[in-house]
């Protein structure tokens, strides 16, 4: 997947933590350059990620050591108020036009799919599961995409860490053929589509 990326933009894929974990980096003026023009078009969707590429923007344009411990250390200073805006879009004609390939790419790294069996080898339950800290409009904007009416949940902070942790369940029949259907456009092209093909192939032997 990240050779695909790789081949299009530039920068390098090196393989990492035993040949376990895969990484692409730019690192060329270009490149970054090019990366900027394409979230350009399609802007960041977490708040966190948009703090993180303002401060990359303000790394560039000032090389002045002390700008850059400030502007570091103020990384998520506007953080609550683009959760705040992020949360006003709650129908799904709110969704930028590029969401649906953007979900893909983000269930590729967050989400799950998982088939939960008994000792009989019977069926325990089936569900997609996707979670993420603070982002809650993330999560309900996934339950509007794919029509669910299931409880966003919500967990306590961690010690020292001012986050909630959101995660959401789809389970029923409706929002499966759903995300059945999505991947027939958007397919997952990480190692999460294997996950996802033993989710796929077991319901429609199920159906």
């Amino acid at each position: 997947m990240l050779n695909i990326i790789k081949y299009i933009i530039g920068g390098k894929v090196t393989i990492e933590r035993r040949d376990k974990y895969v990484t692409w980096i730019v690192s060329s003026k270009i490149e970054i350059l090019k990366v900027f023009e394409i979230l350009s078009k399609y802007p960041l969707l977490t708040s966190r990620k948009q703090c993180q590429l303002n401060f990359a923007k303000d790394c560039l344009m000032s090389k002045d050591k002390s700008t850059f411990l400030i502007n570091r250390n103020n990384k998520y200073k506007y953080k609550n108020k683009l959760l705040e805006k992020c949360a006003l879009k709650n129908e799904i004609t709110d969704l930028p036009s590029y969401f649906p390939g953007w979900l893909s790419g983000f269930i590729e790294a967050e989400g799950n799919f998982n088939l939960h069996f008994n000792e009989k080898g019977s069926l325990k339950n089936s569900k997609f599961s996707i979670g993420q800290n603070d982002e809650f409009h993330i999560l309900n904007w996934i339950k509007l995409y794919f029509q669910s009416n299931n409880v966003i949940l919500k967990s306590k902070p961690k010690e020292n860490c001012n986050c909630y942790y959101y995660r959401l369940h789809l389970y029923n029949k409706e929002s499966r053929n759903l995300i059945f259907i999505h991947f027939e456009k958007y397919p997952l092209l990480g190692y999460k589509n294997v996950s996802y093909k033993h989710f796929y192939n077991y319901h429609n032997k199920v159906i």
